[in-house]
Parts: C-alpha cells; sequence; structure tokens
C-alpha cells in the first residue's frame, strides 16, 4: 500500500503506532512499532498475518520476549566500532538476549501445530552457544574478568596471594618492634603498595619511604626499608594480572566483533518477536481480531472502535500519548462498501461523527494491511490496497505561502492521481473552503471519476448537490450521521440512506448561542433551503418509522427464532434424556450383570470351599480312624463303684488303682496309709476295697495287628484331576498305615494341570508334612515327593 506522510499523519497512524510501541519490552520492539508501515502487496500482507497468528498461538504458552534492559539496540554498532568499547555489564547484557532468543528459538521449534512463519524467520540465526559460553568462561556475574579465566590468570592469583601474605608477615613483624611509634594497626593501600600509618613524630626513627601525609597531620603514608622488595613484587604480580585481564577481555571483544552479523541478526529477531509480543498485548486490550481479506473493491466494519477513541485503551493513551483522551461510552461504526456501491457519500449534523467515521476506516485499513489485528466485530472484512489518500483537516501551509483552499485542492490532486480499482480514498468535508457552486462542481466531479475507476472511497460533506449526485449516480450511494430532531442532538451511528442536513441552526442552539440571532438566521432562509430541510425532516421521520418497523419485525423474527430454537432445544433435551435414560439403563443391566455374577462367583467359591473343608474333614476322620484301626488297644478293667467309706477301713483309689487304709477323713479330704506312708487325696476318689484283692494290679492288654503291605510310589499319569485326587488320597492313607515316611507320586510334565491340582491339594492334606518335586534321579518335576508324619 503506498500511503503519503500526509495521508497517515491525517489519519493519526503515528500516534497509533506509538500506543501500540508503549507495549513492547525493548527500545527495538517500540521502534519497530512506531516504523511500522502497511504490507505492499497481498503475498507480504499474508506473511505478516501469518507471524502475527502465531505469536497469538506462541504467547499462550508465556512471554515471548523478557525485559532485557536499554540500549541493547547499540550494543552490536558499537561492538562493530569499537567506540565506546563495550563494558564487561553490557557483554552480560549480550548474553542475555542471546539467551532469551535461544529459548524462543527452541519454543518454535519444538510447538505442535507448527509455526512455520516464525521457523522461516529463526531459520537463517546462527547458533549463540559458543559464544555464550565463550562469554560466560571469560565474565563473572559482575561482568569483571574471572580469577579462573585462563591457566596464567590462576597462577597469577596464587604469585600475589603467597606475595601479599609474605608481604603481611614483613609489615607485621615491623609493627610489632615498633608498635610505639605507629598511630594505627591498620594496614593501608596507597598506590598499589602496602604500609604502615606512622606518628608525625617518628620521622625518621625508622628506615623507610614517606608516601604522603594523612588528612589530618598527624600521621604519614610510611613503607619501611625492608618491605619495599617485598612490595614491588607484589605490585609487579597485581600489573601483570592486570595486563592478562585486559588481554583476555579483549580477545573476548574481538570474538564478539568477529561474530557482529550474527549477533545483529539474533538481536533484530527479538526485536520483532518483541514487536509481535505488543501486537498481540494491543489485541487483548482493545478485543481486536485479524479480519477477513475482503476482494478488492469490497470494505466491510461491523463494529468498528477507533482506537484512539476507546474507553479500553484510556489508560495506554495516558501513557503513550500523555493524553487519555475520550473516556466516553463509543458507539461503534457499521460501514459497508462493494457490490455496485462502492463511494459513499456521508452527509450530516456538524459534530455528528462524520469525520471521526471516515478516520476510523481509514486508520483500520491501514492496520489490517499491516497485519494487525483491528477492533472490530466477527465479519468484517478490509481489502488489500494499492494506495490509500485522506484529505483531513486544515492543509494550510505558511511558509510555502500555501492557503488552506489551495493545500486541499493539491491534496484532492493526489486524490484525482490515486484512483485506481484497488485504491481506498478517503476526503473530508468535500467542496468546502470555497464558493458553494464552484465547491460543489469540483466535487461531483470528482466523484463521477471516483465511480469510473471503480475504486472504493468515502467523502464527507454538507452540499446537497453532492448527496444529490451521489443518489443519481450508478456507483455511489448515500449515507448519514444519525440526527434526533426531539433532542436535537446527533446519536453518532452511521445509517445509510438518503442525506442528512448539517443542522448547523440546531447545533448552534444546543450550543446556547443567542436566541435573536439564531431566529434572525432561521428568517434569512431561502424558501427552498426550508423545504429542504422539512422534506429531509419527513424523509428522516419515515426514516426512523421504517427502522423503528424493522426493528419490531426482526424483534418479532428473533422472538419467533428463539422460540424456534427453545422448541427444538426441548426436543433435542428429551433425545439427550431418552439416550441418557437408556444409557443408564443399559449401565445398570450391565452393572447388575456384573454384580450377579460377582456374587455367584463368590457364592460357588465359598461352596466350594466349605465343600472342600468337609472333605477335608472327612478325610481326616477316615484317615483318623485308618489309622487306628491296627493301633495297639488298652484294656482298663472298669474302676470301683464309689461308696461310703469310714476310718479305719481299707479303700482303692478309682482311677489310680493302688489301696490302703483310710487313717483320717476331714472335709472331704482322706488320709490314706499306702505302703507305711501317708497320702492325701480327694475323698471321692476313694471307694470300699470291698472284693478287689488289695493291692493287685490291674491288667492292662496290648494288641497290635500286623500292618499291610504298601508300594512307595503311585503313578496317575493319564488320569484326570478328580480320580486323581481320590486316588492320592487312599493312597497316602494306606501309606501312612504301612508306616512310610515318603512316597512318590508320578504325575508326568503334560500340561501340567494334573501337578498344580495336586500340589495345591496336598497344602492342605491332613496326612502331608510337606511335598517337594523330585530330583533329577526322581523324575524331575514329573513328580512330587511327599513326607508323611509318623
Amino acid at each position: 500500500m503506498r500511503i503519503s506522510e500526509a495521508s497517515a499523519a491525517a489519519l493519526e497512524w503515528p500516534a497509533f503506532c506509538r500506543l501500540l510501541g508503549a507495549l513492547a519490552e525493548t527500545e527495538l520492539g517500540r521502534r519497530r512499532a512506531e516504523q511500522l508501515r502497511p504490507a505492499a502487496d497481498a503475498e507480504a500482507l499474508a506473511a505478516r498475518r501469518q507471524a502475527t497468528e502465531e505469536a497469538s498461538r506462541l504467547l499462550a504458552d508465556g512471554a515471548l520476549v523478557p525485559p532485557l534492559g536499554e540500549g541493547i539496540e547499540a550494543l552490536v554498532p558499537r561492538l562493530r566500532s569499537g567506540h565506546p568499547p563495550l563494558a564487561g555489564a553490557e557483554i552480560l547484557q549480550l548474553a542475555a538476549v542471546l539467551r532469551a532468543g535461544v529459548a524462543v528459538r527452541d519454543r518454535i521449534a519444538a510447538a505442535d501445530p507448527p509455526l512455520p512463519a516464525l521457523a522461516a524467520l529463526a531459520a537463517p540465526l546462527r547458533d549463540p552457544q559458543p559464544l555464550i559460553r565463550r562469554i560466560e568462561r571469560t565474565l563473572d556475574r559482575r561482568g569483571a574478568v574471572r580469577d579462573d579465566a585462563s591457566p596464567q590468570l590462576v597462577a597469577l592469583r596464587g604469585r600475589i596471594q603467597r606475595a601479599r601474605d609474605e608481604l603481611y608477615g614483613e609489615l607485621g613483624a615491623v609493627s610489632a618492634r615498633h608498635r610505639e611509634l605507629l598511630t594505627e594497626e591498620t594496614v593501608p593501600l596507597r598506590g598499589g603498595r602496602l604500609m604502615l600509618m606512622l606518628n608525625a613524630g617518628a620521622r625518621g626513627r625508622i628506615p623507610g619511604l614517606v608516601h604522603g601525609r594523612s588528612a589530618s597531620g598527624q600521621s604519614y603514608y610510611f613503607e619501611p626499608l625492608e618491605v619495599v622488595e617485598a612490595n614491588n613484587t607484589l605490585q609487579g604480580a597485581v600489573e601483570e594480572d592486570e595486563a592478562e585481564r585486559e588481554r583476555l577481555f579483549a580477545a573476548l571483544l574481538a570474538d564478539l566483533a568477529a561474530e557482529a552479523a550474527a549477533l545483529e541478526r539474533w538481536v533484530a529477531f527479538l526485536g520483532l518477536l518483541d514487536y509481535l509480543q505488543a501486537v498481540e498485548r494491543y489485541a487483548r486490550l482493545a478485543g481486536a481480531r485479524l479480519a477477513e481479506v475482503a476482494s478488492p473493491g469490497e470494505l466491510r466494519l461491523v463494529a468498528a472502535r477507533h482506537p484512539l477513541l476507546d474507553p479500553r485503551l484510556a489508560e495506554l493513551r495516558e501513557r503513550a500519548l500523555g493524553s487519555a483522551g475520550h473516556r466516553g461510552e463509543l458507539v461503534p461504526l457499521d460501514l459497508e462498501l462493494g457490490g455496485e456501491r462502492r463511494v459513499l457519500v456521508v452527509t450530516g449534523p456538524n459534530a455528528g461523527g462524520k469525520t471521526v467515521a471516515l478516520k476510523c476506516a481509514g486508520l483500520l485499513a491501514v492496520a489490517a494491511q499491516s497485519g494487525l489485528p483491528v477492533p472490530a466485530a466477527a465479519g468484517s472484512a478490509l481489502p488489500c490496497c494499492e494506495a490509500l489518500v485522506a484529505v483531513v483537516g486544515d492543509e494550510q501551509d505558511l511558509l510555502a505561502d500555501r492557503s488552506t483552499f489551495s493545500g486541499r485542492l493539491l491534496r484532492l490532486g493526489e486524490v484525482w492521481e490515486a484512483r485506481s480499482p484497488a485504491s481506498l480514498l478517503l476526503v473530508d468535508e468535500l467542496g468546502s473552503g470555497t464558493d458553494p457552486e464552484e465547491g460543489a462542481a469540483l466535487a461531483v466531479a470528482l466523484l463521477e471519476g471516483l465511480v469510473a475507476t471503480r475504486g472504493l472511497a468515502v467523502v464527507t460533506t454538507h452540499l446537497v448537490r453532492l448527496a444529490a449526485a451521489a443518489l443519481e449516480e450508478p456507483g455511489a450511494g448515500c449515507a448519514a450521521m444519525e440526527f434526533e430532531p426531539e433532542s436535537g442532538r446527533p446519536t453518532y451511528r452511521l445509517l445509510s440512506g438518503p442525506p442528512g442536513g448539517s443542522e448547523a441552526l440546531a447545533l448552534a442552539r444546543r450550543l446556547g448561542l443567542p436566541r435573536a440571532w439564531l431566529t434572525r438566521a432561521e428568517a434569512l432562509l431561502s424558501p427552498e433551503q426550508r423545504d429542504l430541510r422539512r422534506l429531509l425532516a419527513e424523509v428522516e421521520r419515515s426514516r426512523q418509522e421504517l427502522a423503528t418497523a424493522l426493528h419490531k419485525a426482526q424483534e418479532e423474527e428473533l422472538a419467533a427464532a428463539a422460540a424456534r430454537a427453545r422448541f427444538e432445544a426441548e426436543q433435542q433435551r428429551l433425545a439427550t434424556e431418552r439416550r441418557e435414560l437408556a444409557s443408564a439403563l443399559a449401565r445398570d443391566l450391565e452393572s447388575f450383570r456384573r454384580t450377579t455374577r460377582a456374587r455367584l462367583a463368590e457364592e460357588v467359591e465359598r461352596l466350594r470351599t466349605e465343600w472342600e473343608a468337609g472333605r477335608r474333614r472327612e478325610l481326616a476322620e477316615r484317615a483318623t480312624a485308618r489309622l487306628f484301626e491296627g493301633a495297639p488297644r488298652l484294656e482298663v478293667p472298669a474302676a470301683p463303684a464309689a461308696g461310703a467309706v469310714r476310718e479305719g477301713e481299707r479303700v482303692v483309689h478309682r482311677s489310680l488303682g493302688w489301696s490302703g487304709r483310710l487313717e483320717r477323713l476331714t472335709d472331704g479330704t482322706a488320709e490314706v496309709s499306702v505302703g507305711g506312708k501317708r497320702l492325701r487325696c480327694d475323698a471321692a476318689d476313694l471307694a470300699p476295697a470291698g472284693g478287689t484283692a488289695a493291692g493287685r494290679p490291674r491288667r492292662v492288654e496290648v494288641r497290635e495287628p500286623p500292618r499291610p503291605d504298601c508300594p512307595r510310589q503311585l503313578d496317575l499319569i493319564g488320569e484326570r484331576v478328580e480320580p486323581a485326587l481320590t486316588a492320592v488320597d487312599e493312597y497316602l492313607d494306606r501309606a501312612a498305615r504301612a508306616g512310610l515316611s515318603e512316597v512318590r507320586l508320578i504325575h508326568g510334565h503334560g500340561t501340567g494341570r494334573l501337578r498344580q491340582a495336586l500340589r495345591e491339594h496336598l497344602r492342605g492334606h491332613p496326612l502331608a508334612v510337606s511335598w517337594r518335586p523330585g530330583d533329577e534321579s526322581e523324575g524331575g518335576n514329573g513328580a512330587t515327593m511327599v513326607s508323611l508324619g509318623r
């Protein structure tokens, strides 16, 4: 887009750019914003829009450029020239710039989905990590050369420390010998040499050099003769250290200067990112968005807001421009050009907003072609123009001996020359500033020329003839700034349709000018002018009535649409409820099925466990019965029946079987004489000896049947699980009765089901003490060795 400085100034483009630049973090970003110019063609515009959109996506995850301090843009030029040379702190600032650039470059590279426009900007940049590491190896955090920046410097630091220690030792010895001659114990440094403070009255009493007198005059800076050589050694090492540091710093500057071109690209890259960051911040503050790119010859603004009047940006205007400007409510602008109406003539009352509407359309067109978001609602579309000319305000130039009207004519000549199908031309108060007849003739001729080239144009005027020509000219149209006759005030809304009156007398009345003056002015109006005013008022009333009817019809349509939407929403809700109910029922059925299956499985497991427990008890009882079938039996004769016992009689112990003489019976306790000894026992355990032979032992008879024969192994190969387990139970019974301590169960390898079931069965078997897989000689894992209890 070609746009002159005069046209940009007429649209207040420089002020808008300063507003945008105030949101940048760096001077580079501010300068790029303030020097912003619209894209030259559609290809350049597409690249800018893509970069703006990608930066907005990247900013959602955090800032692009952190605050990097002032003066970054001057560092690389100074690095090239060496005048003045960079200080250490400035080199660290340059390193911070590089680190910030690397961080953003890495974020761009890792973005998903990709950011091709930003990636293309970062592609030419060389990796700065070697330079960053070079700086970090040479400078510390204060910007001074590090003590370990080179091996020579490390060695020199050691020499300095040793020389200083030696010098302190010698000074301490002198101080100890001549303490009474010194004014203080501290060791001052003067001229790079360590010395003592000698009392003024003691001069000449110690051999040495005087280097000056204190401010009070009471003491001298004194270097004892015996430490002069040590001071020389220290000073020499310090000078070598300083020379090495200067050499290292100069080498670092030379390395950086050799990379000045690469550094310049990194700084420019960060400046561009800072500018894009400022654009996104502006978009968020102003509620701006990237408008659609309209076809040539079309322009559409929906609820557009002028950035220099938008109350949401008042604080930003205060900071950037020194004045907040308009803070009240802002009436959005709706404007559409295109199709058969590419030239629009705007009429309406003075101070009704015509110029603001013109400037708003022009400023947003330039912003959109610069790749910026615009504060307008969805549906807004702005074209990519070849040229834009704006003629607004006073063109007087006293130094050039140019009057207001001659200056305006020259600018209108620019408008005439810039006519093309891809131009946007804006003229405020066309035809004013001269004789109304001649001014109207010039205006109508320009209007016809604008229509003929089929470019886009918006002009404002108070000339009725120009408005009438616009109504008659194909390709042109009229619009008016709305005016309320009842209140006598403009509404600042742009309405397409018939032209509006200037309402100069109404404005004068609203401003409170003298009534007599205004009454006389109305009387001086020509009959034609009065008729025109009356006609325009009737047209305005008709328009308002039509607008009211249209508004009512739109409200009714909206109400019907809302009712239809509610009905559809209710249908949707019911359908959703049905789906949710069916889903819930299916979920409940599935949950019931899962719960029932789980409970059934639990019940089966419980029954199986109880069955197995009962089976084990049965097996244990059977095994015990079988085990004791042939066990020896103890036959004990029946104990004597209980009966009354008396002292002096013979008695027998009913359970133990011994007998003796009952000597004493007291409170249920008996003393019995047995074999010359007295035993105490419970009287209830005694019975009269009767016919039982005293002292005869009862006979115990033990019988043990012969043990049955049993093999030491059981072959189960080929058996199913349940029959095999039954066979194992019977076999273990026989083995236990046969007195076997270990037996072998042969089940083979197979699928492993029989082995697993058998070993699980043995874990709870009452006769199996333990089991193990067979070793290699016993059949390996194809056999199980079972240890039995004895």
